[in-house]
């Protein structure tokens, strides 16, 4: 019987090998899950105007943990469930309101410079 060396141990316990557009498409849909959630949890309350600029930490953490791409697509994502799902009228992309359209833009742009900003080094689109 062959003993396996700590390195074998350590790589047959490993997860199997995902391909980083996996964890990228992984990482978007939950953060448009979570901004689902959030619509729920919001909805009719004094600080819906405020949810995006508040949510503008979940793509911070969103390009931290799952990279770049994932963070870009979060971004995109949330605030068309943001737009469809929480802000009058529902069901569509328009909205109503002046400030909740504005707090919509400010939370897209600084997920999008979250996630080319922050995101893991490796995680990056290239450039050039």
């Amino acid at each position: 019987m062959r003993h396996l060396t700590n390195t074998e141990k350590r790589a047959s316990l490993s997860w199997p090998h995902i391909s980083p557009v996996a964890i990228s498409l992984m990482g978007g849909f939950i953060c448009a899950l979570a901004a689902l959630g959030v619509s729920a949890l919001a909805s009719g309350r004094s600080w819906e105007a405020w949810t995006p600029l508040m949510f503008s930490s979940a793509l911070f953490v969103t390009a931290l943990a799952f990279g770049s791409r994932a963070g870009l697509l979060g971004s995109v994502l949330s605030a068309l469930v943001f737009a469809v799902f929480l802000f009058s009228p529902n069901g569509k992309i328009g909205m109503a309101n002046e400030t909740a359209r504005m707090n919509l833009g400010w939370m897209t742009l600084t997920g999008i410079a979250f996630s080319l900003l922050f995101a893991p080094a490796d995680s990056r689109m290239p450039r050039g």
